[in-house]
């Protein structure tokens, strides 16, 4: 099939084998040290051989630093992590966001794991975890922000936090990519109709996107996850990035009606929950019907989850699914009938 330029630039040397493949979870025991998470990280590639490395911070990494207290007990058992307390649940709070540097704090660790990662693996593809203005403005006030924008409280103070918070974020991304990322994994959990209305999420959500995603315009290839239900597709769909993600099998669209209406490669066709819940037949069923629905539109498709499986992923499940993904012929017209 004719691959965009980034997928042949990325992963020349994978083309030709089968459809390219990845997928990632967490190491809460290690994800704390750099050290630790890089070389689980390493571990990790070297035993699943995924076509991109994505990397895995604890999913309260981009706030740790701000001030507020972070429960990360469930992690190790599947759940997430939550925050118990924040300085920035009323709408006069934003006014004490403080600055980030980059180099420091979790910020720096996350960093430094990564350029570990880049030394150990100097040919794998590494695309570095960021996330949202507003998913990080909503972490910090645990979810306030979502009621003060609803109920137009402090709006011009929340603007001036989302400008900061998005200049912190391009810095952010800029500094991946030159510690040695291939690209970003822009994780965003605020696309969702349910979350927003519409012409907040224009005013609130989208132009800070966009100013964070300045940052990541160095980057080889970028991949925007949409989490959560009720994604507003037709409006991130066009965001400069090389690469859509969202919770395909729980939400529309599906994988062909994302590919049919925009040039983004597809990262997807895989449901989280059947890959969580270890059931690799039904995995194996939904990369087939995915490679069937698809053939022919002429985009570009990598196997992986709808989202990131929950710590505890059993390793015969990753193996298997693996071996499965790596026996498939080329991602090509007619390709998936005839493995059929």
């Amino acid at each position: 099939m004719p691959y965009s330029d980034a997928i042949k630039t990325v992963f020349v040397d994978r083309l030709g084998k089968g459809p390219l493949f990845s997928v990632w979870s967490h190491f809460p025991e290690v994800d704390m040290e750099a050290e630790r998470l890089a070389e689980a990280s390493v571990a990790f590639q070297r035993d699943f051989d995924l076509d991109f490395l994505k990397t895995a911070p604890n999913g309260m990494y981009a706030v740790e630093d701000m001030g507020v207290q972070v429960d990360f007990s469930e992690v190790a058992r599947g759940g997430v992590a939550r925050i118990v307390d924040t300085p920035f649940e009323r709408p006069e709070d934003w006014a004490r966001l403080p600055l980030v540097d980059p180099e420091t704090g979790a910020l720096g660790r996350e960093l430094h794991a990564l350029r570990l990662m880049r030394a150990a693996l100097p040919k794998v593809p590494i695309i570095f975890t960021i996330f949202s203005p507003m998913t990080i403005a909503a972490k910090l006030s645990r979810g306030a922000v979502h009621r003060q924008i609803a109920e137009k409280q402090g709006l011009a103070g929340l603007h001036e936090a989302l400008e900061r918070i998005a200049a912190n974020v391009r810095l952010y991304a800029k500094a991946a990519i030159a510690a040695g990322a291939d690209g970003v994994f822009f994780a965003h959990q605020d696309s969702g109709r349910n979350v927003l209305g519409y012409d907040d999420f224009c005013e609130f959500v989208a132009p800070y996107d966009l100013e964070a995603l300045v940052g990541a315009q160095q980057g080889k290839f970028n991949i925007l996850h949409a989490h959560g239900a009720q994604i507003r597709f037709r409006d991130i769909r066009d965001y400069p990035v090389h690469a859509l993600n969202w919770h395909n099998w729980e939400t529309r669209p599906s994988a062909a009606a994302a590919m049919i209406s925009s040039d983004k490669c597809i990262v997807g066709g895989i449901d989280r929950r059947a890959m969580t819940g270890n059931d690799v037949e039904l995995v194996k069923a939904q990369i087939m019907q995915t490679l069937q629905e698809v053939q022919g539109l002429g985009g570009d498709l990598i196997i992986a989850p709808s989202c990131s499986i929950r710590a505890g992923l059993s390793r015969d499940t990753l193996h298997a699914v693996r071996d499965f993904v790596r026996a498939l012929p080329e991602f090509a017209p007619d390709a998936a009938e005839a493995a059929a």
